[in-house]
């Protein structure tokens, strides 16, 4: 190797290795992310009863309903309900497809079956399902919790008047409840047609 090529090579090695250590200190100056994703989804509540006072029990069927042999709307009809017919709720699972999301105007304090959570503005609390009697499923900074009272924030008075609530829904769950049937002979399967069925609600309320 000539003296020519020698001085170009180690320039160039100078150069490689100046470009190295200037990318390292700008990858170190950039700061790390630290926002908390939401939880991933879908989320399957296996025995979840998502309305008010909602138990699975005797039911009785408001209009014909075609029960699946999967939980999918294109499987199989595995038996029909008649308009009148009772059948017995077994279970059900709720999937949420897109949980809720609901935001504070001022650090929140929030009972959990769990012990309190705190919630400060800027955060978001993520609502998977929905238990009825105004309490519901959260999930916050990578932990689920459950019987959260979520009066503060979901009830007629936030919506008349926003400014006695301290959280404000920003977006809407996406769900689907499906339940799985037996009839009086036996069969069973599954339905999301959940609207069409009377007896839900153990408090008595009209359906």
């Amino acid at each position: 190797m000539d003296r020519r090529t020698m001085r170009t090579s180690q320039l160039a090695t100078t150069l490689l290795v100046g470009m190295h250590a200037s990318l390292a200190a700008v990858s170190l100056a950039q700061p790390q992310s630290t926002s908390v994703q939401g939880p991933p989804v879908p989320v399957e509540d296996q025995g979840a009863c998502p309305c008010e006072g909602c138990v699975y029990r005797e039911w009785i069927a408001k209009e014909t309903v075609s029960v699946r042999t999967e939980r999918r709307k294109d499987a199989p009809v595995a038996f029909t309900v008649r308009e009148s017919e009772k059948v017995t709720a077994l279970t059900g699972v709720v999937i949420s497809v897109k949980p809720g999301q609901v935001q504070f105007r001022e650090g929140t304090t929030l009972s959990t079956s769990s012990g309190p959570l705190r919630v400060e503005p800027g955060e978001t609390l993520y609502l998977p399902t929905y238990q009825g009697e105004g309490f519901t499923k959260a999930w916050f900074k990578g932990q689920t919790y459950r019987d959260l009272d979520a009066t503060s924030f979901l009830n007629g008075v936030c919506e008349v008047q926003p400014s006695r609530c301290t959280g404000k829904v920003v977006e809407n769950s996406q769900t689907e409840w499906w339940v799985q049937i037996r009839n009086g002979f036996g069969d069973i399967g599954w339905t999301d047609e959940h609207q069409k069925f009377a007896g839900k609600d153990a408090l008595g309320a009209p359906q």
